[in-house]
């Protein structure tokens, strides 16, 4: 009965082993761009991201987090004139995405068994060329917070 019991447990850490390393290759392949990047992506599937932007013009972005989460930093990038758009996708994850305080943000939220949530500057309080983000933020048993940095 041990024996059994530590032959599943040994195939059970394998499996999980085998299934980070994989989500590592596909989140490795699912991504685009890099840090100074106007249009990127980033993915994390089973496991973790940072992503920190520095994008002179950002115009458009995405992040999908999969069994996974993301840290997107965007409050050292600058948006391009016209503004900028950033897709959301969680999934059985969570996607926190920081943006500065003087940005104009407007999301766009689908949810199914997860949340999403917008903590930033009210579009009232910001002047009418204030730089601006729309997000379209998809949750499904996962959540999504857009936060401003204060």
């Amino acid at each position: 009965m041990l024996r059994r019991l530590v032959r599943i447990l040994f195939w059970l850490a394998l499996a999980q082993a085998a299934t980070m390393a994989l989500g590592q290759v596909l989140s490795s392949r699912m991504s685009r761009g890099d840090e100074q990047s106007d249009v990127f992506r980033v993915a994390a599937v089973c496991g973790g991201r940072q992503f920190r932007s520095y994008a002179d013009e950002l115009r458009s972005a995405a992040a999908v987090a999969t069994m996974g989460g993301i840290d997107l930093d965007l409050s050292h990038s600058h948006l391009a004139a016209e503004g900028a758009h950033l897709d959301l996708q969680a999934t059985m994850g969570g996607i926190k995405v920081v943006v500065p305080a003087g940005w104009s943000v407007q999301v766009d939220a689908e949810q199914t068994a997860g949340g999403c949530e917008a903590r930033v500057t009210p579009a009232e309080d910001l002047p009418e060329d204030a730089p601006r983000l729309s997000v379209h933020a998809v949750a499904r048993m996962g959540g999504v917070l857009v936060t401003s940095k204060v």
